[in-house]
């Protein structure tokens, strides 16, 4: 059965445009926007059901990210069925930023204070 790392690694193949234009592309997961993760065993593989968000209330990207994140979820191997839904109650900050993430952000701002 697939795995919730697995899940998580097909999310951050979805990249955050705020962060590609801070110049350090992040993925969903790595952004901090994916909020929740249920897998099910189903007869033929598993039901993938994740919550995201987005930076701020009205951002226009979680209609995108949702379909973005639906689609690789779909193409999984094992995954019989994806369902990905909006968390409107996440109140992003950068604190959600997961630390591997940090710490290539704060080398690319160090990077450009240098410059």
């Amino acid at each position: 059965m697939i795995s919730e790392a697995e899940v998580r690694a097909a999310l951050d193949e979805i990249h955050d445009p705020c962060s590609v234009v801070a110049g350090a592309p992040a993925g969903l997961d790595e952004f901090g926007l994916v909020t929740s993760v249920s897998i099910e065993p189903e007869p033929d593989g598993a039901a993938v059901r994740v919550t995201v968000g987005v930076t701020e209330p009205s951002c226009l990207m979680a209609v995108t990210f949702i379909r973005d994140a639906r689609n690789k979820l779909a193409a999984l191997p094992g995954v019989t069925h994806a369902d990905v839904s909006l968390d409107p109650g996440l109140r992003w900050t950068e604190n959600r930023l997961r630390p591997e993430y940090r710490v290539r952000l704060e080398r690319k701002r160090a990077r450009s204070r240098r410059s």
